[in-house]
């Protein structure tokens, strides 16, 4: 019974540890995280982005082109990191969380994290 609660006591805190947001370092010499579609285009790989604007296009399998003020990249997005219960649409304005992946024979992207609904246009 001893070694039962010694082993949940010991789990519990972990599990908790796990299952919070991740945090950022946001002291001196930290990035900055990108915000707009040209500056993305630029970075290196895995910059983090925080974009915001609209997705114009499915574009194939858990991929879609976004556009902001600042032009359009090509970002993937699994399913499950759609929002559950609302729909969107090329006239939703979201914000994109994630980071810029380089690849050496094809144009830059986004690989997003998180969707977040700002609004509609």
């Amino acid at each position: 019974m001893n070694r039962l609660l010694a082993a949940v006591l010991i789990a519990a805190p972990l599990s908790l540890v796990s299952t919070g947001a991740h945090a950022q370092y946001t002291g001196p010499g930290a990035t900055s995280a990108v915000t707009t579609v040209a500056e993305a285009r630029d970075q290196r790989d895995d910059q983090p982005v925080v974009l915001q604007g609209t997705l114009i296009a499915k574009i194939g399998h858990e991929r879609y082109r976004f556009k902001d003020a600042t032009g359009e990249i090509d970002v993937e997005i699994d399913d499950k990191d759609l929002p559950d219960r609302q729909p969107v649409s090329a006239t939703t304005v979201v914000e994109l969380q994630g980071e810029v992946d380089t690849h050496r024979f094809k144009p830059t992207d986004i690989d997003v994290e998180h969707v977040r609904i700002i609004g509609t246009r």
